[in-house]
């Protein structure tokens, strides 16, 4: 019979160009498994650990060291090098006492490095909200989580902050004049701004955010803003330098 089923590697030369890796060297890397991010705007685990944290050398110490349950992703150990890493997870390796955050620039994903009580808190970006079965409200979040609750009172592109792996809210952010907005995708990528205004879509025109950035004042789809706090992040959104 065919075979049906996808391929779970690629060429590096075929990767995507938003990957921060070199593209000479072993013929082929990890491609991530389906799942809430697309293969552009996410990392395979095992190429996180390797290449781009450069914790280890080969692909047989990925795998040695995932079997071993030492990598943790968003609080839970996880085992498969393909495991896709994305927007604000958090990759934590106990033993070595490290914890990265990947978070938006101009060139893809990069690393920030967090430590204490920053590496239990997550990022999230609601993406939909509808009412599941007994009238609880669900909201759909950007990670593929969901999450259920009648006391939030939010909308799609607010932000919610969670302890993982508890997945408790400890504190939400509105889309809305005066909250702090971070680009994540684009040319401005990583640039915090005040939002001053969000002006309601239409059927041809979808909503708009006009913020105040280091630029300038500019104004932007909202499916490009994420706001991250008041007049501060709540965690590190922007790459060590």
């Amino acid at each position: 019979m065919a075979k049906k089923g996808g391929s779970n590697r690629m060429k590096r030369l075929s990767a995507p160009r938003q990957w921060d890796i070199g593209r000479k060297g072993a013929r082929f890397a990890w491609k991530p498994s389906p799942g809430p991010y697309a293969t552009a705007y996410s990392y395979p685990l095992g190429l996180v650990i390797r290449d781009i944290l450069g914790m280890v050398k080969d692909a047989r110490e990925v795998r040695h060291v995932l079997t071993l349950g030492e990598v943790l992703v968003d609080g839970r150990v996880r085992r498969s090098p393909s495991f896709p890493v994305g927007l604000f997870n958090v990759v934590e390796v106990p033993k070595e006492k490290q914890a990265f955050r990947f978070v938006p620039s101009p060139d893809g994903l990069k690393v920030t490095k967090v430590s204490g009580e920053e590496a239990k808190l997550k990022l999230c970006s609601i993406r939909r909200k509808l009412k599941a079965k007994g009238g609880v409200i669900q909201y759909g979040l950007h990670d593929g989580r969901s999450l259920l609750s009648d006391s939030l009172n939010l909308s799609p592109g607010d932000t919610v902050v969670l302890r993982v792996p508890e997945q408790s809210v400890v504190v939400s952010f509105k889309l809305a004049k005066g909250s702090l907005g971070l680009v994540i995708s684009g040319e401005r990528a990583g640039q915090l701004g005040k939002i001053i205004e969000v002006k309601k879509g239409s059927i041809t025109r979808e909503r708009m955010v006009e913020i105040s950035l280091p630029g300038g004042e500019t104004e932007l789809p909202s499916r490009l803003i994420l706001p991250v706090g008041t007049d501060k992040p709540i965690i590190g959104v922007t790459p060590n330098r």
